[in-house]
């Protein structure tokens, strides 16, 4: 994949928020998919493993994050504020490059102690001194995650982050309002223009926008072919926008359950809980659209600057226990990477886990996102295509 080298394109002013995608791919686990291996290995989790970090001075009675919205259990924040008598506080933030801006702008007296960004922004960070090299051995829960989801591209021998979980991009569609059958792209893109015309959502992000196009005729969705986004644009703004009722990247937080919109494009934890939270549960179904599809991998890091570091080190260790794992995966939806994850959501009775974990088949035909010379492209379109939707 392109090596996120161009801070210059990254760390952009805050009115250019949306020039790239929040949900960029973690490079590695669909060729390991693709190659045979299954998404979770056989072994298990070491039931010995510590639940604390090694110390490195007392926790701190503070702990600052800085996330995407509602992306943690409040549970598991509880439990955690209680076990190390300390005040979890929590500033949400829509993109990687708010984050980033904000970061930049602080030079350091940010105030917080965790980020969650999208694993191929690491490098960006990493070379303007905003993120700070882990202590791996104050991570001791770190052998709970599965091999793939470690040792990614963008940062080699988890330098400066670890995983926080993974997804990937399709649709939803209420069943009360559409009556035929969908699997693809190309149906997403027929039932838009048909049966869910003016009642339907894309999702507020650049290369998700553009992507769905590209994946109904089987192009990569990071193409730098000037043809393929041409008619790409052509499509979405003379076909496509008419159809379009809003851009959303968050329907599952309360417009399917108030059945906003027939159909949606969504990412799979966010449309879980759309369904799972809807009065109805059988009204919506989930749809893993073919033939390609995205994925990504969002990261635990610590900031340059950090306040409270033994907090921080406390939490991202923390969240590595299988058991609070679990608790994590039961509410955002998304899988967490730690092992077994999986027949211990089977064997707890979660809800919808075909929404949450995928075969290595399914992980074969999801594509990595990438920051290369179209990037500045497949914006302008998204802009487009919204202005032409009167998004």
């Amino acid at each position: 994949m392109t090596e996120t080298n161009e801070p210059i394109r990254i760390l952009a002013p805050e009115d250019a928020v949306d020039r790239i995608s929040r949900r960029m791919f973690m490079a590695g686990a669909a060729g390991a998919a693709a190659a045979g291996s299954t998404l979770l290995s056989a072994c298990g989790a070491d039931e010995s493993a510590d639940t604390s970090a090694a110390p490195a001075g007392e926790v701190e009675s503070e702990l600052n994050m800085f996330t995407w919205g509602d992306y943690n259990a409040p549970e598991v924040i509880k439990e955690f504020e209680k076990k190390n008598s300390l005040d979890f506080k929590l500033d949400s933030y829509n993109s990687n490059e708010q984050l980033i801006a904000k970061l930049t702008a602080a030079s350091g007296t940010s105030g917080y102690d965790i980020i969650v960004p999208t694993g191929p922004f690491i490098p960006a960070l990493a070379e303007n001194e905003l993120v700070q090299e882990l202590d791996l051995s104050r991570i001791t829960n770190f052998g709970n995650l599965e091999p793939q989801y470690i040792d990614q591209p963008w940062d080699p021998g988890n330098k400066y982050s670890i995983c926080k979980d993974w997804g990937t991009t399709g649709y939803a569609y209420d069943t009360t309002l559409i009556d035929v059958e969908m699997s693809t792209w190309q149906d997403f893109i027929d039932v838009a223009k048909d049966q869910a015309s003016g009642n339907m959502s894309v999702l507020d992000s650049p290369d998700n926008a553009v992507g769905f196009w590209l994946w109904a005729n089987d192009i990569n969705w990071m193409t730098t072919d000037t043809e393929e986004l041409n008619q790409c644009e052509d499509f979405l703004l003379n076909e496509m926008a008419p159809h379009v009722k809003a851009f959303v990247s968050y329907p599952g937080g309360g417009d399917m359950q108030n059945g906003n919109f027939a159909l949606v494009h969504a990412w799979n934890g966010d449309a879980r809980q759309g369904i799972i939270q809807s009065e109805d549960k059988e009204r919506w179904k989930w749809v893993f659209p073919g033939p390609r599809t995205e994925i990504w991998m969002d990261t635990y890091a610590i900031p340059v600057g950090a306040p409270h570091p033994n907090a921080a080190y406390e939490w991202i260790n923390y969240l590595l226990i299988p058991e609070v794992s679990l608790k994590e995966l039961e509410y955002i939806g998304y899988n967490t990477g730690v092992k077994d994850i999986e027949p211990m959501a089977k064997k707890a009775g979660v809800e919808r886990l075909d929404i949450v974990f995928f075969t290595p088949d399914q992980v074969a035909t999801m594509e990595s996102g990438e920051l290369n010379d179209a990037q500045e492209r497949r914006v302008e379109i998204y802009n487009k295509f919204k202005s032409a939707a009167g998004g």
